[in-house]
């Protein structure tokens, strides 16, 4: 018997439950391994996927079989949209957290409670 081959499974058998976004890839440190001296060219704006589009892309993936989800960047806090998302996210049931710099994070802090962010993944760096 065959077994039965989901989108989340590769060709080794292994099956897939997580999903990262990267929210953009802005920063507001200038880290040498990912913002080199003369900077980088960043995508415009209205490249970035709206709140909307990431919902629909995660919900997409959660009824393929992901169960948790990992907000990333540049540093995700700096999306003046993060509120929405975390709370679009949220209303999937899956295991949400975040990679995030730290800086921003009390302004956030009450969002990561609110809507169940309590896997968080600080940055070295900022030190």
């Amino acid at each position: 018997m065959i077994p039965s081959k989901t989108i989340l499974t590769d060709d080794f058998g292994r099956k897939h439950n997580y999903l990262r976004i990267s929210l953009l890839e802005k920063c507001n440190l200038r880290c040498t391994y990912c913002m080199p001296a003369d900077g980088i060219i960043l995508s415009p704006k209205a490249s970035l996927m709206t709140a909307d589009e990431i919902f629909s892309i995660a919900r997409t993936f959660v009824e393929n079989g992901v169960d948790k989800i990992r907000l990333t960047g540049g540093e995700p806090l700096l999306r003046k949209d993060f509120p929405e998302i975390a709370s679009k996210l949220a209303s999937l049931g899956v295991s949400l957290s975040i990679t995030t710099n730290g800086i921003l994070i009390d302004r956030h802090i009450d969002v990561l409670k609110q809507y169940g962010i309590n896997k968080i993944n600080l940055s070295l760096d900022t030190l």
